[in-house]
């Protein structure tokens, strides 16, 4: 199979020439400086594409940070004009324009530098491709099937195609965007990418026609030629790696190196077992660059956040119409109804609230939602009142359907009734082994926490396995556990639910009172509004009464009708398979805020000793 590569030269006839690969030592010699090289080659039907995954690192200058179109995980990126820091970064072309000024400085971190200040200097970069070249090992790549190349401000991995096995593919730049992704440890933040631990790759290489320095050619501004190193040249340290490449080479070492590169490609190299299907089912993640998704990143990419430049709305819905377009990501909720008056289920990366006295079941709301997650779901349980025996029986007993009330005043009694009581728990146990979610995680009172502490829930979420979405389900918290005070708290909750992918759903025990008009918005609820409204997504306020049934016929009817009461206890018996407990009350949640402005008022059937809700009504609220 032939391929063709695209060079890149001033001096060739547009700029750029196609050429099979075995004749680009004839174009270097023509052209020893600056000549480039598409990073992706096209076969003999000029459709399919081949070539090696190319990793690049690069030294990284304050502009860079700016211009990159990705995000830079835990790196705060201010701008200084004339002695004036701007509140929001300006659109990219003001943004170049300003780079461009003897005025500007750009802050990182609180550290100030020039434009043109390095940042990420070859250390970094020598660092950062030692790790990946570590992590391509890992997934079964040898010496033979990469060839590192450097200059004395970056370093290339090229990984073989032959042994990636994926050549020929039209999307093959997709799919070694998700291997890129994967060994350098990029995230997905809200629709952009974000470089985590390794800062100084270049997210573009894997661009079909993005420009690479030919091996053996001279740097266009450092006139030093790209040259091959090996694992001696790593072995001595970065001061020796760093001679070795700022060495000059005259025309013909500078070919050599450029025959050594025709002879890699040209290598027929057996793909590595397994690797080709691994990448395939790798995450897709948003390329660099607003608006540049691919088709299949746009589809499944959540909605963008927003780019934090300050420029007009209109070019802003351009860069992100087509995520917007799309459907809100969400986690279901425990009920159909609930889902439809939050907008389809818990807006995945919100905070969300659930707000109500003591014994109004959000803790078993919290639950129900643990053990209905998805297989495949990482979530994580905190408990500032449960210890894990706790969750444990209460899981149990809901698993299995067993009276929790009975059971415990049970299992303490000799005898016939006390060993059914415990070989009905044990039988339990068993079954919620069985059936419990493997990424479920949870922490409660045994850890001895005090406080909510944002970094704590941080530091848990990122332990749990996963690049992708996960759920913070937090119960009991009590309105003095809000450390710095519930605002300067939840704005914390929404930064790491952000940063992380994370989904929080918090219950807070609050003495809230359920006035006689519950479908009214009434001044209790203002209060609440003003508190917490601010950097939530949802606020749910849960009240659980036996005479929540007749309150809420009332509210339809204007008057307590005795057959529509009826009704609905017929409907609540048969959602609970006709088992019917002392313990069964009624609970109204009332979801007085929502990103999409809806406020509902749902009546449940809820059954504290099993830890389960039905839903059985709902009524759309009002303002009194």
């Amino acid at each position: 199979m032939q391929k063709f590569v695209t060079i890149f030269h001033p001096d060739l006839d547009g700029g750029q020439s196609v050429s099979e690969v075995t004749r680009v030592p004839e174009l270097v010699k023509a052209h020893p400086e600056g000549c480039s090289r598409s990073a992706l080659f096209t076969c003999d039907d000029q459709k399919s594409l081949a070539g090696p995954l190319t990793l690049v690192f690069a030294i990284r200058r304050a502009r860079d940070l700016l211009l990159e179109n990705c995000e830079y995980h835990g790196v705060d990126l201010q701008l200084e004009v004339s002695g004036r820091t701007l509140p929001q970064l300006p659109a990219a072309r003001e943004l170049e324009k300003l780079l461009n000024s003897p005025d500007t400085l750009v802050h990182v971190n609180g550290n100030v530098f020039k434009p043109a200040t390095e940042v990420y200097g070859f250390q970094q970069v020598y660092d950062d491709s030692v790790r990946c070249i570590e992590a391509l090992r890992k997934l079964g790549f040898t010496q033979e099937t990469m060839a590192i190349y450097a200059t004395p401000e970056e370093i290339s991995v090229e990984v073989h195609g032959g042994a990636i096995g994926l050549e020929g593919r039209d999307n093959l730049s997709d799919l070694y965007y998700r291997l890129l992704c994967h060994v350098a440890g990029i995230k997905d933040a809200g629709g952009r990418p974000a470089k985590t631990e390794i800062k100084t790759i270049l997210l573009q290489s894997c661009q079909r026609d993005w420009p690479l320095l030919l091996p053996g050619c001279n740097h266009p501004t450092l006139h030093r030629p790209r040259v091959g190193v090996g694992a001696s040249h790593f072995a001595y340290g970065i001061a020796a790696f760093s001679d070795f490449c700022g060495k000059k080479r005259n025309l013909q070492e500078c070919l050599q190196e450029t025959f050594s590169w025709v002879k890699f490609i040209q290598a027929e190299l057996p793909a590595i077992a397994g690797l080709k299907e691994k990448i395939e089912k790798l995450p897709q993640l948003p390329l660099p660059g607003a608006g540049r998704q691919s088709r299949a990143t746009a589809a499944s990419a959540p909605v963008a956040a927003h780019s934090g430049r300050f420029q007009p709305l209109k070019i802003e819905l351009a860069e992100s119409v087509q995520r917007l377009k799309g459907p809100v990501p969400v986690f279901h909720t425990i009920a159909a109804g609930l889902d439809k008056s939050l907008g389809g289920g818990w807006a995945q990366g919100g905070v969300h609230l659930v707000i109500g006295p003591r014994e109004s079941g959000k803790a078993s709301l919290l639950m129900q939602q643990a053990l209905m997650a998805k297989a495949d779901l990482p979530v994580l349980y905190l408990s500032y009142e449960h210890s894990l025996r706790d969750f444990a029986l209460r899981a149990a007993a809901s698993t299995a359907g067993l009276n929790l009330s009975d059971l415990q005043g049970h299992l303490a009694i000799a005898g016939a009734v006390g060993d059914n009581a415990r070989n009905s728990l044990a039988a339990a146990y068993d079954k919620l082994h069985e059936l419990l979610p493997t990424k479920l995680f949870f922490s409660g009172v045994d850890t001895g926490r005090h406080g909510l502490d944002p970094r704590e829930i941080q530091q848990l979420a990122a332990m749990m396995p996963g690049d992708g979405e996960k759920l913070v389900l937090i119960d009991s918290l009590c309105e003095s556990d809000f450390v710095d005070g519930p605002a300067a708290c939840l704005k914390q909750m929404r930064e790491i639910a952000t940063a992380g992918r994370l989904t929080i759903i918090i219950a807070v025990h609050n003495q809230v009172i359920c006035d006689k008009r519950p479908h009214f918005v009434e001044d209790r609820d203002i209060e609440l509004l003003d508190r917490y409204q601010r950097h939530t997504d949802s606020i749910i306020v849960m009240h659980s009464e036996k005479v929540n049934l007749r309150r809420f016929v009332a509210m339809i009817k204007g008057q307590i009708d005795a057959q529509l009461v009826g009704s609905l206890e017929q409907k609540a018996l048969q959602l609970a398979g006709n088992k019917r407990l002392k313990t069964d009350t009624y609970t109204l949640m009332r979801l007085i805020h929502t990103r999409n402005g809806r406020r509902d008022l749902l009546l449940f059937l809820y059954q504290p000793d099993l830890g389960r809700f039905y839903e059985l009504a709902a009524l759309a609220m009002t303002r009194a």
